[in-house]
């Protein structure tokens, strides 16, 4: 196996699994290159670094798939899924002068628009989900994992399965709210 495909591994293992030492290689070797992308095209460094976690979300849904298979560099993909998403933020930006040249558009990722979309409204749920208290983020991911009523009640040491419902709908329940309660979500259901 050589260095490049090792290395590959390595980064999608490590985006899989959500792993902070790989993910801060992955932000040291390859920011710079993001950044000069969204810098040259009117954007910010701010604006990049919106680009780079939001290509990080999309990486972590592809690889979670299980046909997928990384058939270029690391960084040739991960550039691609970027330039894509900046490209879709430039589409959507109010009209200020801004171009996009004709690279930019020849994008080797056969993302949609609609699957930008898609990932925006899960980086919404992900950073709601994530203010959710300790115990209702283990409630729902076991739950969404299809684990058991019986087997959640276990796992958290609850009096009963009663208990259990109760709970995880009332943590589904404050999920939802804090999401609708958030402008963005004005913003993406406006578009649908």
């Amino acid at each position: 196996m050589s260095t490049e495909v090792s290395k590959n591994q390595i980064y999608i293992e490590g985006i899989k699994c959500g792993n902070p030492k790989v993910i801060r290689a992955i932000y040291q070797k390859y920011f710079k290159a993001i950044l000069h992308l969204v810098e040259t095209h009117g954007g910010t460094k701010e604006d990049a670094r919106d680009v780079f976690q939001e290509g990080l979300m999309l990486m972590y849904q592809k690889v979670q798939k299980p046909d997928f298979k990384l058939t270029s560099a690391f960084l040739t993909y991960f550039y691609a899924v970027c330039r894509n998403i900046w490209s879709n933020k430039l589409r959507k930006k109010p009209k200020k002068e801004v171009t996009i040249d004709t690279q930019m558009l020849s994008i080797e990722v056969e993302d949609s628009s609609d699957e930008i979309e898609q990932n925006e409204q899960y980086l919404l749920y992900r950073k709601k989900f994530l203010q959710l208290g300790v115990d209702c983020q283990k409630v729902l991911r076991l739950f969404l994992k299809k684990v058991s009523m019986e087997e959640i009640t276990k796992q958290m040491g609850y009096s009963s399965v009663n208990y259990t419902k109760k709970r995880k709908f009332l943590c589904k329940e404050k999920l939802v709210k804090l999401i609708q309660k958030d402008k963005h979500y004005k913003n993406l259901t406006e578009n649908e």
